[in-house]
């Protein structure tokens, strides 16, 4: 089966939690959820998500949107009054030979040209590159494909980006910072199945297997607006980071039955719960971070505290 998962990075707020047959496409849920969107929300998907058909419901709905370019979507750009498609190869090296760290060309989507969007373009660095090549050549080898195009291995050297926001609703340089937002979803997937085990199942009948699926799905959804409140506190008070996966990890494993008492009693024991849990994670559950830059988390939680 497929899980689909939608919710709401502001308020926590989850859109739709549903299940559905393996063979359902992504792109067949996203036309079927896009009536959940409202006016002025900002869309993040992954390339599944975003077909032609999902990007001009979502404009029609006066919708934003941001996702990466799909490698098998033709982009052109309007040149002396007529359509050209965009050549990554030479933008490639124009971006190398000018040392350019970001890019921005207005262009049309598909053959039919007629959905305009903003294709922001970011220059990798080498060893992120040759990573993605290595990737994709073993793909190929497995799956007995010809060897990558050129023009495949200059995308490959590129991130690109497409939205139909305004430079003013999301600058240029900030349009990375914005989509790695999207990572806080795979975070949740990784929680599900290496904390929650929700994809480790026995064999049984549909009604018993749907049971199963979403008496966890009941428990990791009330784990995670649990602990999106810690989170916020915590940060707000002390300007620390929890780790979604230390808490999760922590919540799931020894206190259930906890939560499972405080449920059944007074709104009271939960408060009482949560209180004890924020002072355990201030200490125990502090996210490490790698880097100095700012992780998605913490952009995240400074716009919610503003």
């Amino acid at each position: 089966m497929r899980i689909q998962y939608e919710y709401d990075l502001l308020s926590g707020r989850i859109n739709d939690l549903s299940l559905h047959a393996f063979n359902d496409q992504d792109h067949k849920d996203s036309l079927a959820t896009v009536a959940l969107t409202g006016e002025g929300d900002l869309i993040i998907r992954d390339l599944g998500y975003l077909n032609l058909a999902v990007l001009q419901k979502l404009i029609d709905q006066r919708a934003f949107f941001l996702g990466r370019l799909s490698p098998t979507l033709n982009v052109y750009e309007l040149k002396n009054g007529g359509y050209e498609k965009v050549d990554f190869v030479k933008i490639h090296r124009y971006m190398k030979r000018l040392k350019l760290a970001t890019l921005e060309k207005e262009v049309y989507l598909g053959s039919e040209k007629n959905i305009k969007v903003r294709l922001v373009i970011y220059l990798l660095p080498d060893q992120e590159v040759e990573k993605r090549l290595r990737k994709a050549a073993r793909n190929n080898k497995k799956k007995a494909r010809k060897p990558l195009s050129k023009e495949y291995k200059t995308r490959a050297a590129l991130n690109l980006f497409i939205t139909n926001t305004t430079p003013e609703q999301i600058a240029t340089e900030n349009i990375w910072s914005f989509y790695r937002l999207r990572w806080q979803i795979e975070l949740i997937f990784k929680i599900w199945k290496s904390i929650g085990k929700i994809h480790e199942v026995k064999k049984v009948k549909q009604h018993r297997l749907e049971c199963y699926v979403y008496a966890k799905l009941i428990f990791i959804v009330l784990g995670w607006q649990l602990l999106w409140r810690v989170a916020k506190v915590l940060y707000h008070r002390e300007g620390k980071l929890l780790s979604f996966y230390k808490s999760f990890k922590t919540l799931l494993g020894k206190y259930l039955d906890e939560i499972k008492q405080a449920l059944l009693t007074s709104k009271r024991t939960m408060e009482k719960f949560i209180s004890k849990f924020y002072g355990l994670s201030r200490s125990h559950h502090l996210l490490e971070k790698r880097e100095q830059e700012s992780t998605p988390m913490e952009e995240l939680l400074a716009m919610l505290i503003k």
